[in-house]
């Protein structure tokens, strides 16, 4: 997808299942080991039903996607992020990047959604990124 020169309505998609081996991933990462990610007993007794993955996992998927778009060299700003459903173990995620404006700085602003296997939208928001280099 990347190209020299990026582009309003320029659009970048990747999925993935998530899985076990990605909570304890994120987990050991982030230190953030709440039994809600962990324990099916806990789990089942909140308003979810079943254990959830981290929603910042899901939001990781943001930055590949960021350079799978703007290329080598990005760089993530800021963003605004909404968890509007969870993830749940298994469930295939898609992350789907799309440029709204560019400023005269180049700095890009970028819609994300992200949804779930049932087509459903979890994560929304936008990123704010620039690349350095060959922009």
């Amino acid at each position: 997808m990347v190209k020299n020169k990026l582009q309003q309505g320029d659009t970048v998609k990747i999925s993935r299942i998530i899985n076990d081996k990605d909570i304890e991933s994120f987990a050991e990462l982030s230190f953030d080991r709440n039994k809600v990610h962990f324990d099916d007993e806990f789990a089942s007794k909140t308003f979810f039903g079943k254990r959830i993955a981290h929603g910042m996992l899901g939001v990781a998927l943001v930055s590949g996607a960021l350079t799978k778009l703007m290329g080598d060299g990005n760089i993530w700003l800021s963003s605004s992020i909404t968890f509007e459903k969870p993830i749940f173990i298994g469930d295939e995620i898609t992350c789907v990047l799309t440029v709204k404006e560019i400023d005269r700085r180049k700095i890009a602003l970028i819609e994300i959604e992200i949804k779930n296997s049932n087509n459903e939208k979890i994560i929304s928001g936008n990123v704010k990124s620039m690349r350095f280099g060959n922009s």
